[in-house]
């Protein structure tokens, strides 16, 4: 996954690894709960951005009564065929989070897992917010959830490769998916990084190419700039999904915004 070739939009996933991002996946549970709950009876129109495949998506949408808009936005084309394969029913965009080209106006809007650190300048998460305020009904919400920075650990970036994830492949064989951090600059306030894929029993490293990612890490004043500049404000605060109180040990950082 890499940023250097098109900074103007968020990271896509290449084809390969976006048809293996259901199997990849962590358990989705906690998100489907946290997103669904701020599904009410006035929710008639839901947006997702960064939707990937859909997953998720679908799931929050059942909590919306009968008849309502769905609309699920991602960069990565492989990642929209296989959310509408998935429910063609709603509706399903190439789009860039920053600026993406849907009309009208949404109740809910949502990025999850950490979507947004994808955006690696001051001025994407600026454009994305302001998109975002226009897009937003006058009584709407737009909730989103990233990482925490941690101080200590970001100096202390180790290089070797750890087993981040396993997941079983459609031959019932387990794969390992290794990540490894190259470095973290404080001065951008970017991580970089990649993730490569192995088979457990043999140590032999699958032949696709790796992700490289670069993650910026955003502190809660970073946050409370673009929501006062893009025209919302934030009414709720965690530290984690289960609506933990977000402290300087949080891992997460999860935000509900509305229109000031």
């Amino acid at each position: 996954m890499s940023l250097d070739e098109n900074l103007g939009k968020e990271a896509s996933w290449p084809d390969a690894w976006s048809a293996l991002y259901d199997q990849i996946d962590v358990d989705r549970q906690p998100h489907i709960s946290f997103y669904s709950a701020l599904v009410g009876r006035k929710t008639t129109s839901i947006l997702d951005l960064g939707c990937g495949t859909g997953s998720i998506t679908v799931k929050i949408a059942q909590s919306m009564a009968p008849g309502g808009r769905v609309t699920g936005v991602d960069l990565a084309p492989k990642m929209i065929e296989i959310a509408q394969q998935r429910a063609p029913e709603h509706e399903w965009l190439l789009g860039d989070i920053c600026d993406p080209k849907v009309e009208g106006q949404f109740d809910l809007i949502v990025i999850m897992f950490h979507t947004l650190q994808m955006l690696l300048e001051d001025r994407q998460l600026h454009q994305a917010f302001s998109s975002i305020s226009a897009l937003l009904a006058p009584e709407g919400r737009f909730a989103f959830d990233i990482y925490q920075p941690n101080e200590a650990w970001l100096a202390a970036v180790d290089p070797a490769p750890v087993v981040a994830r396993e997941y079983t492949d459609a031959s019932g064989e387990r794969i390992e998916v290794l990540e490894s951090n190259g470095e973290y600059s404080r001065q951008s306030k970017i991580l970089s990084g990649e993730w490569r894929l192995r088979h457990k029993q043999t140590g032999r490293m699958l032949a696709l190419e790796p992700i490289v990612q670069r993650v910026r890490q955003f502190y809660p004043s970073d946050i409370e700039a673009a929501a006062a500049q893009s025209g919302m404000t934030i009414y709720a605060r965690f530290g984690e999904l289960d609506l933990s109180p977000l402290t300087a040990k949080s891992k997460r950082q999860v935000y509900i915004c509305k229109k000031a």
